[in-house]
């Protein structure tokens, strides 16, 4: 009864995405033959009014350890003339469950990021790298500041959206509850701090040499972006300390 593109692609990997995200062992998230108790109906506080409504209704079961049971039934072609619009309603589930889930939107794309970067500009910290031929140098220390601090970014945003999520959407994760109790506002702007004034001082180091030197040639151009790097996530931490802390005040 449902188009092959709905039938082989767009439900079976929507329903996969949802189980992988948030653990529920649902074969078909999107079937819309349901039944549910007033009481149990009254815990999911639902919110949205699209499509993603069959989504938000599994997720927030999950999350408040409802029990689902499926029950196979027979699917007939509608009657009628379809409201679906593939491609805008699925795009409406994918995003609804990436909203709900910072892990993969944030952490993990933002973890890879900052690694990745740290890596590069580790690897050329003191003298450029020969790869397959390739003399790697100064552009990919570059690269690697961007990644860096991008991805520092992306994962202040991740921890972000789960404590909001915590506070506000009654939503419970361990790992942020640690952060609460143990990051502090005051550890976060010590943290930020030593970050800023290493990588000043490792920028001002390089200046007085380059002074000593007579203004000569500046060969210290990856210890530079390296340290510049420090100063720029040292601000973002105590910053971010901030607005972590006010996050986590509940009402």
């Amino acid at each position: 009864a449902m188009p092959f593109t709905h039938k082989l692609i767009g439900n079976p990997a929507l329903s996969f995405i949802l189980r992988l995200f948030f653990g529920a062992k649902v074969r078909d998230v999107h079937c819309g033959m349901r039944a549910i108790s007033k009481k149990a109906f009254q815990r999911l506080q639902l919110h949205t009014t699209g499509m993603e409504f069959a989504s938000e209704m599994i997720i927030n079961a999950v999350k408040n350890d409802l029990k689902i049971t499926q029950v196979p039934i027979s699917y007939y072609h509608r009657m009628g003339r379809s409201k679906l619009k593939s491609f805008n309603d699925g795009w409406k589930h994918l995003r609804f469950m990436l909203l709900y889930s910072p892990l993969y939107l944030f952490l993990i794309p933002g973890l890879i990021l900052f690694l990745f970067g740290l890596l590069i500009m580790i690897s050329l910290l003191f003298s450029p790298i020969t790869l397959f031929g390739i003399k790697f140098s100064t552009h990919p220390s570059v690269i690697g500041a961007l990644a860096s601090i991008v991805g520092y970014q992306i994962i202040c945003l991740g921890l972000f959206a789960k404590t909001y999520a915590i506070t506000n959407l009654n939503e419970k994760d361990e790992f942020i509850e640690f952060l609460n109790k143990y990051l502090t506002l005051e550890r976060a702007i010590v943290l930020g701090s030593i970050l800023f004034i290493t990588g000043l001082v490792i920028d001002l180091l390089i200046i007085i040499k380059w002074i000593k030197s007579g203004f000569g040639n500046l060969d210290k151009i990856n210890l530079a972006i390296f340290a510049s790097t420090l100063v720029i996530l040292g601000i973002q931490t105590i910053f971010s300390g901030f607005f972590f802390s006010i996050l986590g005040i509940k009402k």
